[in-house]
């Protein structure tokens, strides 16, 4: 089994809607976010790899970057209120259709403040969305 890793970034704008005004991240405000993907699977012996790298930033482009790099990430459906948390679930909700293997999802929104979150594999479970 081997574990591929593609990292990126987005940049975008939000504001937290839970907290009180007198916290400064209850203004609008923006990050540079970086977001690592890791997918497992087994090599492809006729090919010499799991995935191509391409294919994993093409759908990553599609499903992702295109609709969150320089927004204003309030206004996207289910993210009204986008901590970090509800950010890496939106991620990992529209890279699973596609992205076979998917087990694990990182945003940060600086460099020592970030979120994963992975998939639980055991007898009963399948793979499914995470609504948020």
């Amino acid at each position: 089994m081997f574990e591929l890793t593609r990292k990126y970034e987005f940049h975008a704008a939000r504001k937290l809607t839970s907290l009180p005004e007198s916290h400064p991240c209850s203004k609008m405000h923006g990050h540079t976010f970086s977001v690592i993907v890791k997918i497992s699977g087994n090599l492809d012996e006729s090919k010499g790899w799991v995935m191509d790298f391409s294919d994993i930033d093409d759908i990553y482009h599609t499903n992702v970057q295109s609709l969150l790099d320089h927004k204003y990430l309030n206004d996207i459906d289910t993210l009204s209120n986008p901590t970090t948390e509800h950010i890496v679930v939106w991620i990992w909700d529209k890279l699973l259709p596609d992205l076979n293997g998917l087990t694990e999802v990182t945003v940060s929104e600086s460099n020592d403040s970030s979120v994963h979150i992975r998939e639980i594999i055991n007898a009963k479970s399948t793979r499914k969305k995470i609504h948020i």
